[in-house]
């Protein structure tokens, strides 16, 4: 509130100033220069504050209901973690969906993130592979994901 308070002085304050300089000046072409360049700082000046008001600090609990307005403190270490956890899910389901279109073989898929590469790969398989299968999926997985170390294919056991 104290911010839009202090937009409204600086602007009223502003008018007075140039109202009062265009009372100063002599008629003519001068006038009509002087008008149009008071015009732009006035301008400046308006666009100015709304920028300080802009990049305040908005306390939003003044706003919510008291149940609402929880504090939440995020570490930097726990928001990689979450990206992380994330990504690892998002390509698990992409693995897994590539890979079952060629035969429904594969029951779930648990992917290793490491620093800015993929450190391996599980793929649990309903039932077993034929043979050259497991080529073409490591071929698969290096083409689309470029993953081409630490690809393990388990057959999972029938009560599994």
């Amino acid at each position: 509130m104290e911010s839009l308070i202090k937009l409204a002085r600086e602007i009223i304050f502003l008018l007075l100033l140039f109202t009062f300089l265009e009372l100063l000046l002599p008629l003519g072409q001068i006038r009509n220069f002087t008008r149009a360049m008071i015009g732009l700082l006035l301008i400046m000046a308006m666009l100015t504050s709304l920028m300080e008001l802009l990049h305040a600090n908005w306390n939003l609990a003044v706003f919510l209901p008291e149940s609402q307005s929880k504090t939440v403190a995020v570490s930097q270490g726990s928001l990689l973690e979450n990206a992380r956890s994330e990504a690892e899910k998002t390509l698990e389901a992409q693995v897994k969906a590539l890979l079952n279109l060629n035969g429904g073989k594969v029951k779930d898929v648990e992917v290793k993130l490491g620093e800015g590469q993929v450190e391996g790969v599980t793929v649990y398989l309903k039932k077993p592979l034929e043979e050259g299968e497991e080529m073409r999926f490591a071929e698969v997985l290096k083409a689309f994901f470029g993953i081409e170390k630490n690809i393990n294919f388990k057959a999972l056991e029938v009560g599994q």
